[in-house]
């Protein structure tokens, strides 16, 4: 018995994911969407809104990046930093369902904007990190997508992200992974 309802349930599954027709017409060429996401990135949880609009080989996107991280200080204390970031890119289309319904996509693009040492003041004021409060970022990034339509305007969104933050006090490589959703105008 437990075996025919597993059987069951991913039949149920797999059939939702394949034969939806959610998306058929959802990610045409000019079609507009915006996204907003949680990212983790190792020591903490960020946020990003976009406005992307589909082509016929992938979507554009266009929004802000907002990430905290911290480091661990010789004294015992923790830095903590903040990225405001403006971010622009391309995303070309890997793989997707014949009905749209389920994408993959990878692409790149480049990140500007500004870190923030310690905002929140919690360091004491003996304590000297060598670095102004402000600093210019910048860089290029590589990203990768899976959008999965459950609903003919609204998608769950999987990402994982390389930036190249050139700038920064925490070190040039990061990574963030993230969870989002989507919505087709």
């Amino acid at each position: 018995m437990k075996r025919k309802v597993t059987y069951l349930v991913l039949t149920l599954l797999t059939s939702l994911l394949l034969y939806t027709t959610a998306s058929a017409q959802r990610t045409m060429s000019g079609q507009p969407s915006l996204r907003v996401s949680s990212l983790y990135n190792g020591r903490s949880v960020g946020a990003e809104a976009f406005f992307e609009q589909y082509t016929l080989s992938g979507y554009w996107l266009a929004g802000i990046q907002g990430n905290r991280y911290n480091a661990p200080l010789s004294t015992g204390h923790k830095l903590e930093y903040i990225h405001a970031l403006a971010q622009g890119g391309y995303m070309f289309r890997l793989a997707g369902t014949r009905n749209r319904s389920l994408n993959l996509y990878a692409g790149a693009g480049a990140l500007a904007g500004v870190e923030v040492l310690d905002p929140w003041r919690t360091l004491p004021d003996y304590v000297d990190v060598g670095r102004g409060k402000y600093a210019f970022v910048y860089g290029p990034y590589a990203a990768g997508v899976m959008e999965w339509f459950v609903a003919p305007r609204f998608a769950i969104v999987l990402q994982a992200s390389l930036p190249l933050t050139f700038g920064s006090g925490i070190g040039v490589v990061n990574w963030n992974a993230g969870l989002g959703l989507k919505w087709n105008l």
